[in-house]
């Protein structure tokens, strides 16, 4: 039965079933490496997460990770879901699992709490656009998702990124898709997900003002960069909002994030920009005013105001912004 503990709602069980299978590790070995054994998972969900239609599947995803062994759940806080996983961390001796289900942002709450700790990440995809469950094999379906976790999965070391003292999992947006991250309420995309941010897009996209911007830093080999432009794509993977390829030449287990400098200056350069990102084989790579770059570490600043900036898909920086090397997170993937 739930309980409150510090603040928490929490949800403790001891049940165990033979779907609780062995999990593999393929991230220190050249073959299969399979642990057999009883996990303790701490099962984190976003209540807030996803469109509001789809609450049944976050539901069902629950009932079935519940039926595979021992387990405490907790509900993120809207204000700060890095402090509610954290507690729960603290209060659940032995956690030998953390299974996420909520979208990018619960993932990334759920890594920056175990600070680099060895204790993987599982992920049931129940967000807006859950770019971390396609980049890592995941079904889409949050059931199908939970199912696959009580098999065999693969690990993968992502390498984590430090944004102004903030832990960067997956991508930093400036320019026009940190405002949309802004001007988009939560109570939008609780209604209509995807649909919902794409609407804002249309609305937003006719009175953008294309800020200036300045992205400095260290290539892949070594070299500085100082280029202006107006947006920038800071990329940990090779998808951005959904399961097209983006950044196909990202590597999250590498000492590198993927940088696109953008330099639209009109509507119809940005609209060409953003509906190219949608089609396959990444044509928004091959135009004119987008340049792709390979980076150790970097900084943005403005000259004028100060611009909205997106960090895992949360509303939460303005530059300037300085992106540099953190650390390493497991994440389980198919």
């Amino acid at each position: 039965m739930p309980s409150a503990a510090g603040g928490i709602a929490c949800e403790r069980g001891a049940r165990r079933s033979n779907s609780a299978k062995a999990f593999v590790d393929r991230a220190s070995a050249p073959g299969p490496v399979t642990r057999y054994g009883w996990w303790v998972r701490l099962i984190v969900y976003n209540p807030k997460g996803g469109a509001a239609v789809w609450r049944w599947r976050l539901d069902a995803a629950l009932r079935e990770l519940r039926s595979q062994g021992p387990f405490t759940v907790v509900a993120t806080e809207a204000a700060d879901m890095t402090r509610s996983v954290r507690r729960a961390l603290e209060t659940t001796p032995g956690v030998t699992q953390v299974v996420a289900c909520g979208g990018d942002g619960t993932v990334a709450a759920c890594a920056a709490a175990l600070d680099s700790a060895d204790v993987p990440i599982g992920i049931v995809p129940t967000g807006t656009s859950n770019v971390l469950a396609y980049e890592l094999g995941m079904p889409s379906h949050a059931v199908r998702a939970a199912r696959a976790l009580a098999g065999p999965t693969r690990s993968v070391r992502f390498r984590t990124w430090r944004v102004n003292g903030l832990p960067m999992l997956l991508q930093l947006g400036v320019g026009f898709d940190g405002l949309l991250m802004w001007r988009t309420p939560r109570r939008v995309k609780r209604a209509l997900g995807f649909l919902g941010v794409v609407g804002n897009a249309l609305r937003l996209g006719p009175v953008f003002d294309y800020p200036p911007v300045r992205v400095s830093g260290e290539t892949e080999d070594g070299r500085g960069l100082e280029v202006d432009v107006t947006s920038v794509l800071v990329a940990n993977a090779r998808r951005w909002s959904g399961p097209q390829l983006v950044v196909p030449a990202a590597d999250p287990t590498d000492d590198l994030v993927d940088v696109l400098l953008v330099s639209y200056r009109n509507l119809a350069e940005l609209t060409r920009f953003w509906l190219s990102i949608l089609l396959p084989g990444a044509p928004h790579l091959k135009l004119r005013y987008v340049r792709h770059a390979r980076m150790r570490r970097l900084t943005i600043a403005s000259s004028g105001r100060a611009v909205e900036a997106h960090l895992d898909g949360e509303p939460v920086l303005r530059t300037p912004l300085t992106v540099e090397p953190l650390g390493r997170v497991t994440l389980l993937g198919l």
